[in-house]
């Protein structure tokens, strides 16, 4: 008889010795959860700063691209800041005054007759 009653509170006394362990079991798990949200988090900042540098970087790229890429075309002439002679003066078409006169005057005749 007394062999029973040891057994039986032996299989009493298992799930409550079992208990604590579980429960430390679960409180390692919880803490290791805990411990990767935490990494899932971390990660996901570095991962949002790094894209947001690599976005600045090639905004800047494209910036320096275009600043390079605007260049003013070659003058066939050569450049005008560099001046080798004195250029000879700029030849203007003349027209005689007597001619000038006569040309004037065939043009407000042409007007008084409209009106």
């Amino acid at each position: 008889m007394r062999i029973l009653t040891m057994i039986g509170l032996l299989a009493l006394a298992t799930p409550a010795a079992a208990q604590p362990q579980t429960q430390l079991q679960l409180d390692d798990l919880r803490a290791q959860q805990q411990a990767a949200e935490r990494r899932a988090i971390d990660q996901s900042s570095q991962i949002q700063a790094l894209d947001a540098r690599l976005r600045a970087d090639q905004a800047s790229a494209d910036l320096a691209a275009q600043r390079a890429g605007a260049r003013l075309p070659l003058l066939p002439y050569g450049d005008p800041t560099l001046s080798t002679s004195a250029a000879p003066p700029p030849s203007y078409p003349s027209m005689p005054d007597a001619m000038l006169a006569a040309s004037n005057q065939r043009v407000q005749d042409a007007a008084r007759k409209r009106r």
